[in-house]
This record gives C-alpha cells, sequence and structure tokens, in this order.
C-alpha cells in the first residue's frame, strides 16, 4: 500500500502562501500599461451603450450652447461694453458646462456598479488595483472631449469668436485636464450614494455649480463674491488666464489652479479610501 499524503496543516498552508506571495513580481511596464488600457476600453464601451448617460453629456452642452451662446447672445455681442470678445467667454463658460457634466455624473455609473457588486468582482480578479479609478477618470475625459469639440465646432461656424487658434487650444487642453476635479467629485459621490440617489445629489450640485458661479448670465451684486466658492469658476479662470484672454481674467490662474488641484487630491482621495474599505 502506497503511503497517505499527509493533511494539510494551518502552518504549512500558511507557509505556502508565504512563498507564493514571495514569489510574485510586479507586472512588467508593458502589460501593466496594457491592463490598464483595456480596463479604460471598456468603460468607454459600456458608457457609449448606456444611452442615458453618455448621449445627453455629448448633445446637450451643444444644444444649450447654440441656444444662449450663439441665438440669444446674438444682441448682446453688438451691446456688451466687452464689445465681440464677449463671444469668447461665453464659449468658455459652455466649454466648462461641456466638460464638467460627464465627471460630475459618472457618479451614477459608479453607484450602480457598487449596488449590483461589481466592483467587488472586479477586485477578485487579477487587475491593477488602481485600474477602475484610472479608467473612470480617462472615460470621463473622453466624453468630456466629444462634447467639447461639439461645442468648439458649432463655435468656429457660428459663435463669432475672436481668439486666435493657440488661444484655442490652451483653453481646450486646459479644460480636458481641468475636467478630472470633476471626475473626482463624481466618484465621491458614487462612493457614497446608492444608484437611485446619486443622479438627485448629482443635479443638486451641478445645478447651482453652473448657474451661480457667472459662465453665463450677469449675477446680481449679492451674488457675484460668492462665485470663488464654485469649481466651475475657477476652471474658467483659468482656461481664461493660460489663453491670455485679459478682459475676462478676474482671479490668477495660478490660484484657480491650486483650489482645482486640491480639490481634486481631497475628493479623490476621499473616494479611494471609502471604495477600499467598503467597495
Amino acid at each position: 500500500m502506497s503511503a497517505r499524503t499527509p493533511l494539510a496543516t494551518p502552518l504549512s498552508i500558511a507557509a505556502d502562501f508565504d512563498a507564493h506571495h514571495a514569489a510574485r513580481q510586479p507586472l512588467p511596464l508593458l502589460r501593466l500599461v496594457a491592463a490598464y488600457a483595456a480596463e479604460t476600453r471598456m468603460e468607454i464601451r459600456a458608457a457609449l451603450r448606456s444611452p442615458g448617460f453618455a448621449i445627453p453629456f455629448i448633445v446637450v452642452p451643444l444644444a444649450v450652447y447654440l441656444m444662449f451662446g450663439v441665438v440669444m447672445a446674438g444682441p448682446a455681442l453688438a451691446e456688451s461694453k466687452f464689445g465681440p470678445a464677449l463671444a469668447d467667454y461665453l464659449f468658455c463658460g459652455f466649454s466648462v458646462l461641456a466638460v464638467s457634466m460627464p465627471g460630475i455624473f459618472t457618479s451614477a455609473l459608479l453607484a450602480a456598479e457598487r449596488e449590483g457588486r461589481v466592483l467587488q468582482l472586479k477586485r477578485a480578479l487579477p487587475a491593477p488595483p488602481g485600474a477602475v479609478i484610472v479608467a473612470k477618470l480617462l472615460m470621463s475625459m473622453f466624453i468630456s472631449g466629444l462634447a467639447l469639440a461639439l461645442v468648439l465646432i458649432a463655435a468656429l461656424l457660428f459663435g463669432k469668436l475672436t481668439a486666435s487658434a493657440t488661444q484655442l487650444i490652451i483653453i481646450c487642453v486646459t479644460l480636458l485636464i481641468g475636467s478630472l476635479p470633476f471626475t473626482a467629485i463624481g466618484l465621491l459621490l458614487g462612493s457614497w450614494c446608492s444608484a437611485s440617489a446619486a443622479p438627485a445629489w448629482g443635479n443638486l450640485l451641478f445645478l447651482p455649480m453652473m448657474w451661480l458661479s457667472g459662465l453665463f448670465i450677469p449675477l446680481p451684486a449679492a451674488l457675484e463674491p460668492w462665485v470663488v466658492i464654485w469649481p466651475t469658476f475657477h476652471l474658467n479662470q483659468l482656461a481664461l488666464g493660460l489663453a491670455g484672454i485679459e478682459p475676462f481674467s478676474f482671479i490668477d490662474p495660478a490660484i484657480a489652479g491650486a483650489v482645482l488641484l486640491a480639490l481634486g487630491v481631497l475628493c479623490g482621495g476621499l473616494a479611494v479610501r471609502r471604495l477600499a474599505r467598503v467597495g
């Protein structure tokens, strides 16, 4: 008779696990990049296949800009004390709308994945630990880029812009990068809210943020000092300041950039901490 295989003991299991863990090597850089790219590609596909997410955030900024920034603003461009340069300010304001919407409402996607335990499943897969967060950031930036491109095309065709090509490139690049803090806000909302409540909380934050930051309409004198509390105001000022559109630069771009950076780090850090603890 053959000898029996000895049963595994807790100590032997622990020793085998430690040896296996010690033998693991970090992924090569190319495989790591490929893993992040694959997760990002899946996030973009999922967003584009969700009509309730992608279509409104791509089309609505264009429609709003054509209605308020082109049709209704036509007489104001001739009568404004800023002259034709007001068209550049309106373009930048509605572009801020285009790049901030997808980030804020990423909360709905994240909350739905949390409730469906999709995040727990992804944590069990052999994927880099930060792939989910990075993929959502890049997905939101991609959707923001599509919306911004449509607004830019409409502005070039109908908006009577006075900014140079270099200034427009600076504005667009700044706005795309500046969309990341808004995605961090959305991730924070999605890490706390339920799937049914996330859109409501997103609207409760997004609508005052847009209309009370002075991007589109003149504000009452009592509200003007409070525009500095809204991140949309700082993104608008950062883009205008870096592009050198001085008539509408009200604060130092360095201050606006520092506010957005601090907001992104704070909200992103809190979201990651929350997701790591409760999933």
